[in-house]
């Protein structure tokens, strides 16, 4: 098991049903089908920079193994019940890299 995995091990547990955003349809968003991500929840609010280049509240953020498939702005993230079960948007989306390997890299989603 390399670096990367055993962190997503020990720090992602907590399952996140994502759907994608795929795109405008002719009367509302659409959506991939749903997949379920494994993350870490983090919820606090926080002033985060959209991406339109606005700034907008964020109300949690979900951190997920490095290599997680893009989830792109727009879509649409599912708590666990623990965490009251309750559908959110992803505001933005990053990727943390440091480049040097002192830091754990992860990839974050900022939601509503």
């Amino acid at each position: 098991m390399n670096a990367a995995d055993a962190i997503a091990a020990a720090w992602f547990v907590w399952p996140i049903t994502v759907q994608r955003h795929a795109g405008e349809g002719p009367y509302e968003p659409a959506f991939d089908p749903a997949v379920t991500v494994l993350g870490k929840i983090t919820t606090k609010r926080k002033l985060v920079k959209a991406a339109d280049g606005s700034e907008v509240i964020s109300e949690a953020r979900v951190s997920m193994h490095v290599n997680t498939p893009l989830i792109p702005v727009g879509s649409l993230v599912t708590f666990p019940p623990e965490f009251g079960g309750r559908t959110a948007v992803v505001l933005a989306e990053q990727r943390h890299d440091d480049g040097n390997g002192l830091t754990p890299n992860f990839y974050s989603v900022d939601l509503t």
